[in-house]
């Protein structure tokens, strides 16, 4: 496996150590000491139910961490905190899920449960598992929950970022009101391809502008790593077949439900997400859950605001050894 692009900006970051510039694009980014990665971070690609995963891996302790992106985004958001993680010691994957980033763009397949289990099989290809700490943002956040909830005796914790779960109170309101609105544009059969296709770039940048609160955080070198990834090929349909499954995930998740996660569960939102809501939600589907609120962060909170999220998710994990 070769060092990807995406390692070597980690190691540029890591190097440079904390911001206390007031001008600086995120809080506090990154946390911790300088850190030589460049023979840890490592691209790889894996043949998972047909579909062909790109991911990055760090091998570090026994204890493994599987960082879940959403839409709009790729593995590169995780960008300043799978290092941060990485370098206290713990395994890293984050793949690029089904049909985004560098992954392979299967026509099908876009259930979050059918996701999880091909983040499921990659873990035990990589023989990373079978036990696990999973934490999700957005459509990862989806993926993540219905991978804990289908195997739940292989999941130590789970962590969940500003995403509401289709089918849990108060999905049905939620996706009423004017912040989901995209919920519907998207899952329109074909018209949202025809209408931001060679439109990529201006729409994801637009996009991250409306649903975050530090919109700095998406510099140049982030619009240009997102539009490319969603100008491939088949990237737009495979993004948009993510709406289109929510009501296959609305009957899943309430199956699912009626047997509550037992294993501890974080709740991430961002005071311009989803906010002191967000812990009342998973208690729908959890019963040891605490949750934090992340202050001057919008939907995107672990681009915005990356040194909160870290430290609330060093706090939550186990141990790394």
């Amino acid at each position: 496996m070769r060092l990807s692009f995406f390692s070597g900006f980690l190691i540029a970051v890591l190097a440079a150590g904390p911001s206390t510039s007031a001008s600086a694009p995120h809080s506090g980014v990154p946390l911790g000491q300088s850190t030589d990665l460049s023979a840890r971070i490592v691209d790889g690609k894996a043949d998972v139910n047909g579909v062909a995963y790109h991911y990055l891996l760090a091998a570090g302790g026994p204890k493994t961490v599987v960082l879940l992106h959403g839409w709009g985004t790729t593995s590169y958001m995780w960008r300043f905190v799978m290092p941060q993680l990485v370098a206290r010691g713990y395994t890293v994957l984050a793949p690029d899920l089904r049909g985004l980033g560098d992954t392979a763009k299967p026509a099908a397949g876009y259930e979050k449960a059918a996701i999880a289990e091909d983040i499921r099989a990659l873990v035990n290809q990589l023989n990373l598992g079978p036990v696990v700490n999973l934490v999700g943002h957005d459509m990862g956040g989806m993926v993540a929950y219905s991978y804990a909830a289908q195997h739940p005796g292989e999941v130590t914790t789970l962590a969940i970022v500003d995403v509401p779960l289709p089918g849990i109170e108060p999905w049905n309101e939620l996706i009423q009101g004017p912040r989901t609105w995209h919920f519907r544009f998207h899952s329109v059969r074909d018209v949202p391809e025809m209408l931001i296709a060679g439109r990529e770039l201006e729409y994801l940048k637009w996009f991250h502008n409306a649903e975050g609160v530090n919109t700095r955080a998406f510099d140049t070198e982030a619009d240009e790593v997102y539009g490319r990834s969603y100008a491939q090929p088949g990237a737009l349909r495979a993004g948009f077949e993510y709406y289109r499954a929510f009501p296959r995930d609305e009957e899943q998740n309430k199956a699912f439900a009626k047997h509550k996660l037992t294993m501890p569960v974080l709740g991430i939102s961002g005071s311009g997400g989803l906010a002191s809501m967000y812990e009342g939600h998973l208690r729908h589907v959890a019963e040891n859950v605490r949750a934090v609120v992340v202050e001057g962060s919008g939907h995107w909170v672990p681009e915005e605001q990356p040194a909160a999220v870290t430290r609330a998710l060093i706090e939550f994990l186990p141990p790394a050894y």
